[in-house]
């Protein structure tokens, strides 16, 4: 049992997830802030030819490992031996990609202490709790998480919320609209809406192309870029022939450009049914973007309404057509949620809070 003033901690984080968004961006920050401390040894187990396999941090050494799935029963084992050979004082299970059943299952059998982090609020399997009775602790990235899972973690002993934080400086690049008309054919007078989610139906896409109709009935000068992919998009495809809003709402597929796009646009529109937490939206706070969403979730936490956003209630589609509006309106509205929402990600959502955070779990954890 090591104290809370030992010479090292050696942490190892499994995250098996393919590609650099999401739950995997959150590990990239998380240990690279950990990586300034000496007291932290730090390991990162992941899936060969992923995303992050291709990171050179500072100091975390990364062990790639073949994995196809959660169904991986020979990724489990190799999982399973990485562990026996690292020998870590502590597990950070980070994805769901059965990480966190793969996991469990590796604390128990090593009797090493572990964490997992949830990051999703959807309604978890009946026998989850056979899961998380394995971890020491279980962190939720938000309240809205939390409620769903803190049910099934009777008897865990540390239960608890840990944001998720964005790279303020990653997000405050200069806008260059000459830049966005000509590579989504922008016209350059135009209010700029977008929206960065999969195309699928829980990130409420349909809502806006729908709303989108009324507004463009309203103004002409309007586009609304849906960067995504997903099951939805010949749907999507569809709504927008059967409105026939070719000019006015673009569907641009899948971007890594998320930082050089924000500041060249004036609102994002997220207006989801279900949301762990909402990073597009600490992201759009980092740019100073006005934001339009929905109290789902997490995003309560982040989006306090007409102080750094626009809320409206989930399906509200005339409530959207409004909220876009009211912002397309009175830029000068927007500009001021835009800033305000910035301060509050200055101060709620960095990566020095979260490693901060974790930092103390990890100590907590190993003095027992």
């Amino acid at each position: 049992m090591r104290s809370q003033h030992c010479a090292s901690i050696k942490v190892l984080h499994i995250e098996l997830g393919r590609h650099l968004y999401g739950g995997a961006k959150q590990v990239t920050y998380l240990i690279q802030a950990l990586d300034k401390e000496s007291r932290f040894e730090q390991h990162l187990l992941c899936a060969k030819d992923s995303e992050i396999s291709k990171i050179r941090f500072e100091r975390c050494r990364i062990h790639p490992i073949r994995y196809s799935g959660d169904t991986d029963l020979m990724g489990a084992k190799r999982l399973l031996d990485a562990v026996k050979r690292i020998e870590p004082d502590l597990i950070h299970v980070h994805s769901r990609r059965g990480a966190d059943i793969w996991g469990a299952i590796a604390s128990k059998l090593t009797k090493t202490p572990a964490v997992c982090t949830r990051r999703v609020d959807n309604i978890e399997h009946r026998f989850a709790s056979y899961k998380y009775r394995h971890f020491d602790a279980v962190i939720s990235i938000s309240d809205g998480v939390r409620k769903v899972v803190s049910p099934h973690c009777k008897g865990v002993k540390y239960q608890g919320v840990i944001h998720s934080a964005v790279a303020q400086e990653e997000y405050t690049q200069q806008p260059n609209r000459l830049w966005l008309k000509e590579k989504f054919n922008v016209p350059q007078n135009h209010f700029v809406i977008a929206n960065f989610a999969q195309y699928i139906p829980r990130k409420g896409q349909a809502d806006l192309i729908h709303a989108m109709r009324d507004v463009v009935a309203r103004f002409e000068n309007v586009t609304c870029l849906l960067f995504g992919k997903g099951s939805q998009e010949e749907n999507y495809k569809a709504l927008i022939d059967k409105y026939n809003l070719h000019k006015n709402v673009k569907l641009c597929g899948f971007t890594n450009e998320v930082a050089h796009l924000l500041p060249n646009v004036d609102v994002v529109v997220h207006p989801a049914y279900a949301e762990g937490l909402g990073v597009i939206l600490l992201q759009a706070g980092a740019s100073r973007r006005a934001v339009i969403s929905t109290p789902v979730g997490g995003i309560p936490e982040i989006i306090k309404h007409n102080k750094t956003g626009l809320m409206i209630s989930p399906g509200d589609i005339s409530g959207m057509t409004e909220a876009i509006t009211l912002l397309l309106s009175h830029p000068e509205k927007a500009k001021a949620l835009g800033e305000t929402l910035q301060q509050r990600i200055k101060t709620h959502f960095s990566i020095e809070k979260m490693a901060t955070e974790y930092a103390l779990l990890y100590e907590q954890i190993l003095k027992g």
